[in-house]
């Protein structure tokens, strides 16, 4: 556990060693929340604002789903055209 001191500007530093171990670097973003009582800094990457969608917890919890009916063996093999006939039914 490492203490910190919050500067007059309300600043902190992060050790060198724990920005080694997160690969942060001066400029990277970092999300903060407080959860409770407590600060959570986590490192953030930018997403194009056209990808978003694909990190909504909806679509992530679709793709969550699949990828356990796939390990599970629920799924199906298609050939294109049976593909094509499948998609063209849901329309």
């Amino acid at each position: 556990m490492k203490t910190l001191t919050v500067s007059p500007k309300r600043q902190i530093a992060i050790p060198k060693d724990v920005c080694e171990i997160l690969h942060i670097n001066e400029g990277d973003q970092l999300i903060l929340e407080v959860r409770e009582g407590k600060l959570i800094l986590e490192p953030s990457i930018n997403i194009p604002r056209s990808q978003a969608w694909f990190w909504t917890d909806k679509v992530q919890e679709k793709i969550k789903k699949a990828e356990k009916n796939f390990k599970d063996g629920k799924y199906r093999k298609y050939n294109v055209d049976e593909f094509v006939k499948e998609l063209d039914k849901r329309e």
